[in-house]
């Protein structure tokens, strides 16, 4: 009989592990394949150059394909004065000149990409008869020696986005208007911070038309996830960093330049709003502006993107609560409590925390049982602000334990079919407690707390009715 009432336990147990410890797991699993396969050895994939000459870029060509097969993509130009025009279009990543033995290179692309090239073509050249010259046609801030320095700068605008709609979501007294509103200003100001700090320590040139691309980055992720979380629920740390960290980092061209990666990262280069950012940026801070009309627009389709997804969130809110019956006062009011914790713990779910005046913890929806909400409130039917709400099953273990709102407001967890007790206590008054069972998906009891009678006086208590 023991094993019998034992198992269940374990089921729970392995259950709601299994529910605390799938983002990590996540995580590990993602860094492993989205960092360590595509960093551990990068190499050349297809770098577009051009050579000067027809018949010289067939022979430099054949050259390159031996001793690094599939690593280049040669094109032939008709002059040298054609390099720079071509390498700021973005159209390739350097020129050869072999006539005058030199390779024109841009450090603006990444310092790695450079060490190769002068390391393929230095033989090369030499083979030719002259040594290798090198001339950078884009060469980056002084204060940036590796050529990474923009890189950490989008990673700041692009994470933050993404922490700042994780913490936003536990703010549930906020209405949808004020948290877009409020990552909007949060997205400006991070662009401005990092663009002062940058341009302040000479890590990136002063051009403060990249604040724009700060700015559209932030909210093309913010927005874009704040819109998933009604649709995903649970999954949105996992889909949200599976997109904008796990995919956009290894495929951005910022770390790694994306000429050294494998082919499947460099087609999301052109998708992914942290890759379409770094080239909108370097087009404004390295290439006079050139080739940026793309990835701009690209970020404003991510944002669009976003906007939709709020605006089809919103409206499967409002249709759940046209459809909802009402059929008094009291039942309305339940309901938009309800409704309230449906969308606190659609928000507050994905971050695994909640905010001091949350309706409802985020637990409710990590561990799908039933769950207990309702008001408290004093004598006269005023309510008691911050009251403590626990649970307690039969063996006497604590389920949970929450503060309930100013409003008096609560919501609690409890377990599935079981008998729990709920103690409900707040300074100044008596605590109550009650024995219930919780058989419906979501239940409904509000509480009463009586002053003591040394505080109370000759003061004759009000009844109130409990729902």
């Amino acid at each position: 009989m023991a094993d019998v009432d034992e198992r269940p336990g374990r089921g729970r147990t392995a259950k709601d592990l299994a529910l605390a410890l799938w983002f990590p797991a996540f995580f590990v699993l993602g860094f492993m394949l989205f960092y360590l396969l595509p960093f551990h050895a990068p190499a050349p994939h297809d770098i577009p150059v051009a050579v000067v000459g027809e018949q010289a870029a067939v022979a430099v060509g054949d050259e390159l394909a031996t001793a690094v097969p599939g690593g280049f993509d040669v094109t032939s130009i008709a002059a040298a004065d054609d390099i720079r025009q071509a390498v700021f279009e973005r159209d390739v990543v350097a020129g050869y000149d072999p006539g005058t033995h030199t390779l024109f290179v841009a450090k603006a692309d990444g310092m790695q990409l450079v060490q190769i090239l002068q390391g393929i073509f230095a033989p090369l050249s030499t083979a030719g008869g002259a040594p290798l010259q090198v001339v950078d046609l884009a060469p980056t801030a002084p204060g940036d020696g590796f050529g990474t320095s923009l890189f950490y700068i989008a990673m700041a605008w692009n994470i933050s986005g993404y922490i700042a709609v994780m913490m936003m979501m536990q703010a549930v007294t906020l209405s949808r208007r004020t948290k877009l509103l409020a990552l909007a200003g949060f997205g400006a100001g991070a662009a401005v911070v990092c663009w002062v700090i940058g341009t302040s320590i000479s890590a990136i040139p002063f051009h403060p038309a990249v604040l724009l691309v700060g700015f559209l980055l932030s909210q093309a992720v913010a927005w874009t996830t704040y819109g998933m979380a009604p649709f995903v629920r649970r999954a949105l740390p996992g889909v949200a960093m599976g997109m904008f960290v796990l995919l956009s980092i290894p495929s951005s061209g910022g770390a790694i330049p994306k000429e050294m990666v494998p082919g499947f990262f460099q087609a999301l280069h052109h998708v992914m709003p942290l890759g379409q950012a770094v080239d909108a940026a370097r087009g404004i801070l390295y290439f006079e502006g050139t080739a940026v009309t793309g990835p701009i627009l690209g970020l404003l389709a991510w944002w669009a993107f976003g906007a939709v997804l709020v605006a089809l969130g919103a409206r499967r809110e409002r249709r759940a609560a046209d459809t909802a019956p009402a059929e008094d006062s009291g039942q309305e009011s339940e309901q938009e409590l309800e409704r309230r914790i449906a969308e606190a713990v659609a928000d507050e779910a994905a971050v695994g925390g909640a905010h001091p005046d949350s309706l409802a913890d985020a637990r409710l929806l990590a561990h799908p049982v039933p769950t207990l909400i309702g008001r408290i409130t004093d004598a006269r039917g005023c309510p008691v602000p911050r009251a403590r709400v626990t649970v307690v099953d039969g063996a006497g273990a604590q389920v949970d334990v929450a503060a309930g709102s100013e409003d008096g407001r609560f919501a609690v967890r409890g377990r599935d079919g079981e008998w729990v007790t709920v103690l409900v206590s707040a300074p100044g008054f008596d605590p109550v407690s009650q024995r219930l069972r919780l058989d419906s998906p979501v239940a409904h009891r509000s509480f009463l707390l009586g002053v003591p009678p040394e505080r109370a006086g000759a003061r004759a208590p009000v009844p109130a009715s409990t729902a």
